[in-house]
């Protein structure tokens, strides 16, 4: 692989990353709780935040996908070439991005599945804040994992 063109496709990936959308955090209404009674504005706030960063990188698991089907079809595409150094190297990059890919998916899923905003409703104030602080982390770890898996495979299609 010829290390210009790498590093070219990887300052492609680095801009579009910058050039993704932020999730605003404008409040345009304090939200409720499940029996109805508002949320402190704070809790809201940062439920809210946190909401928005998964709403922004959940469209791009169809690309997340789509993009896992092509890595796999290019790895069967490799298996059928003849033994060589760059088929080698070709075929552990794919396979280090479709474990790439994979991986951001499953942290996608066990994000969803482990957030409960219901759970709000029984913490008090300071509880719900450790909460949400730590569902930031992980929730942000999710979206930089994701983002970066998608870029990472799109070089390396394009390079292939």
């Amino acid at each position: 692989m010829n290390p210009t063109i790498f590093f070219i496709a990887i300052l492609i990936g680095m801009s579009l990353l910058a050039c993704q959308s932020k999730p605003s955090s404008e409040a345009t209404t304090q939200p409720t709780d499940s029996t109805g009674a508002k949320k402190p504005q704070s809790v809201a706030v940062l439920e809210k935040t946190v909401l928005a960063v998964h709403d922004s990188v959940m469209p791009a698991m169809s690309e997340l996908i789509k993009l896992k089907k092509e890595v796999i079809q290019h790895l069967a595409e490799l298996d059928k070439q003849p033994d060589s150094v760059e088929r080698h190297q070709q075929k552990q990059q794919g396979l280090a991005m479709k474990a790439a890919l994979e991986e951001a998916d499953q942290v996608m899923m066990d994000w969803m599945h482990h957030y409960n905003g219901d759970t709000l409703a029984k913490l008090n104030r300071r509880q719900a804040m450790a909460y949400l602080k730590e569902e930031q982390k992980r929730v942000n770890a999710m979206n930089r994992l994701m983002r970066k898996s998608i870029i990472d495979a799109q070089a390396y299609l394009v390079l292939r």
